[in-house]
């Protein structure tokens, strides 16, 4: 125990020094966006934003569609505000349902597989 008080640095860091460091560590690593690893990460992401979303509009449809009173009357202000909302809630998850889809189709690759694209690359 006597000798670990001589082993440890109390040295710090002066704060320009460690001002500039930290900005350049907050900076993004663009490479990376640019590489394809990271743009199948985006990719992923999307799609996980999408399918969420899709989600949460059907949830929204949902609850919209069954809140309507069936017995009010059919132009009366409460029946045409949910009517409304159930309809553009059915825009938006179907409009969310295709991105979702593309999102997809793009991550997996149109129209190929492994399979696919290794007996097109050894005939080539």
């Amino acid at each position: 125990m006597a000798e670990f008080p001589s082993k440890v640095s109390t040295r710090t860091s002066s704060p320009a020094q460690g001002a500039g460091a930290s900005v350049s560590a907050l900076r993004p690593d663009l490479g990376f966006v640019r590489s394809s690893l990271g743009v199948l990460m985006l990719l992923q992401l999307l799609m996980i934003f999408n399918v969420t979303a899709t989600v949460l509009y059907v949830t929204a449809f949902v609850t919209c569609s069954a809140a309507v009173d069936q017995t009010s009357l059919k132009g009366s202000r409460p029946y045409n505000q949910r009517a409304a909302a159930s309809f553009f809630a059915s825009l938006v998850l179907i409009a969310y349902g295709a991105s979702a889809f593309f999102s997809f189709q793009a991550w997996r690759g149109v129209g190929s597989n492994a399979a696919t694209s290794q007996v097109a690359g050894g005939y080539a």
